[in-house]
C-alpha cells in the first residue's frame, strides 16, 4: 500500500491504509495495530505539536495510489503521501519512519 500511514492527534490514532481506515480515540500507545505498523516501518505523523488548526484543516488528502494532482489546491484536492509530510511538517508535525529519506535525488 503506497500511501499507507499512520496519523496521531488530539483526537486519538488514524491508521489509513488506502481505501480502509481503522481509527481509536486512545493514543497510539493503546492502539496494538498502529503500533504494530510503526514498528514495521509504516509512516507515522504525528500532529500533536501542530498549533495551526486552520492550516492543518486546509491542508489536501493524500492520494490512495501515491500520484501527485497537478494543482494540490482548493477543495477535494489530494497529493500523495511524501507532498502531505512536506506540508504537516512545515506545520510543526513531527514524522517517524519518513519515506521521503528513501527517496533518490
Amino acid at each position: 500500500m503506497p500511501n499507507a500511514h499512520v496519523i496521531c492527534g488530539e483526537g486519538g490514532t488514524f491508521l489509513h491504509l488506502g481505501w480502509t481506515t481503522v481509527s481509536t480515540f486512545a493514543p497510539i500507545e493503546r492502539f496494538p495495530l498502529a503500533t504494530l505498523a510503526v514498528a514495521r516501518g509504516t509512516p507515522f505523523i504525528d500532529i500533536r505539536p501542530v498549533t495551526d488548526a486552520i492550516g492543518f484543516a486546509d491542508l489536501p488528502c493524500v492520494k490512495r495510489d501515491g500520484s501527485d494532482d497537478l494543482n494540490p489546491s482548493g477543495p477535494g484536492t489530494s497529493v500523495s503521501l511524501t507532498t502531505y509530510i512536506d506540508m504537516v511538517e512545515a506545520l510543526g508535525a513531527r514524522i517517524a519512519n519518513d519515506p521521503r529519506n528513501s527517496r533518490s535525488t
